[in-house]
């Protein structure tokens, strides 16, 4: 027998379940209607805050692609060159604060930045803002920069950076051989008796003056490659003096002073250890009409030298103008491989290998 009631009340409660799931479901509406705005509204807070600081909504939109602590921002001033801040090489998000903390629109953000993440004390002024911002500043040298007396930053920087504040044979070092093709040896780094780069090979007749001259394997055959794209424009360069041992070196510094005397031994001779001969990786140069070097500048094949043997990886190693960097005089015949990609950098940039040494092999 169906039971009437029963149904019905089944049914009802139904309803009211129904009902009640509606009636939850609309608070539900009315509050997110109420709250999202509110939500948007202190969510928006932040960026109000920015905007009253005077930042634009472009300065806004990028502070928050490149995830900037708006926190951070919000209890400073307007950061004019936040951008350049955020953007340099040696940025570190961690440290904003530090670097707010010692900004202003007249300091350099480069110099901030270094000095903040290395914990620098000398205070901040233009003297090591120049220094730091120097392209070729490095770090470890800070102190001695520093201490340096000299007025142009410029001359700071590289007369440290290649040892010139020491005198020339004091506090000597062994050159590091890691560095491979790209040791170096001048009169504070030093390589010992029996060594050289790479296997040496002799030279053929078409390419030097002398039997018996060497180079290393990979010099000869840039120098090889050098020489034939000279002849193809009618321009005859030989070798006129390759490697030479520690003994050899040692002899012709000695007959050097013995017949001219210390000073001029000291401007044209490398002490025996302290040559670039010795590397197998540097060579004088000659035409093939003169056969001497003292006479090589006046060639027209020094011209094409100076201005094409960077394209087969050599650079003039002791040019005019930089003789207080290389400790000689000028020597229009004596060029050092360097490999053609540092050769093109060195020679683009009119800089000497101690330069670019200090910089790009040692500051590693």
């Amino acid at each position: 027998m169906y039971n009437y009631n029963g149904g019905s009340m089944k049914r009802n409660k139904k309803l009211k379940l129904k009902y009640k799931f509606r009636r939850l479901l609309v608070l539900i509406v009315l509050l997110l209607i109420i709250f999202i705005p509110v939500l948007k509204y202190i969510k928006g807070a932040d960026i109000r805050k920015l905007k009253s600081i005077g930042y634009t909504s472009q300065e806004i939109s990028y502070i928050k692609d490149k995830d900037v602590s708006i926190k951070t921002l919000k209890k400073y001033d307007y950061i004019t060159n936040l951008k350049e801040l955020v953007d340099n090489k040696n940025y570190k998000s961690e440290n904003l604060s530090k670097y707010l903390d010692v900004w202003s629109k007249d300091k350099s953000t480069n110099t901030i930045i270094i000095m903040v993440n290395n914990n620098i004390k000398y205070p901040y002024d233009e003297k090591i803002a120049s220094i730091i911002d120097n392209k070729y500043f490095i770090l470890k040298n800070l102190d001695r920069y520093m201490s340096y007396e000299e007025e142009d930053t410029s001359k700071i920087v590289t007369n440290v950076n290649c040892n010139l504040d020491k005198e020339f044979y004091t506090d000597q070092v062994d050159s590091d051989t890691s560095d491979g093709m790209l040791l170096i040896v001048n009169k504070y780094y030093s390589i010992p008796d029996g060594y050289n780069y790479g296997e040496l090979v002799t030279l053929d007749k078409a390419y030097s003056v002398n039997s018996n001259d060497k180079l290393s394997k990979e010099t000869y055959e840039a120098f090889k490659e050098l020489v034939e794209a000279a002849e193809k424009e009618g321009l005859h360069i030989r070798s006129k003096s390759a490697y030479r041992s520690y003994e050899t070196q040692k002899n012709l510094y000695n007959n050097y002073k013995k017949t001219n005397g210390y000073n001029w031994a000291e401007k044209w001779s490398a002490h025996p250890g302290n040559s670039e001969h010795q590397t197998g990786l540097a060579l004088d140069v000659c035409s093939k009409d003169t056969y001497t070097i003292q006479k090589f500048e006046g060639t027209n094949e020094f011209n094409w030298m100076k201005d094409n043997s960077y394209k087969y990886g050599f650079i003039l190693r002791y040019p005019e103008g930089k003789e207080y960097i290389t400790g000689y005089n000028y020597e229009p015949w004596h060029y050092r491989y360097v490999g053609k990609d540092i050769a093109k950098y060195i020679y683009e940039n009119n800089i000497t290998f101690e330069e670019y040494w200090a910089y790009f092999v040692d500051n590693k």
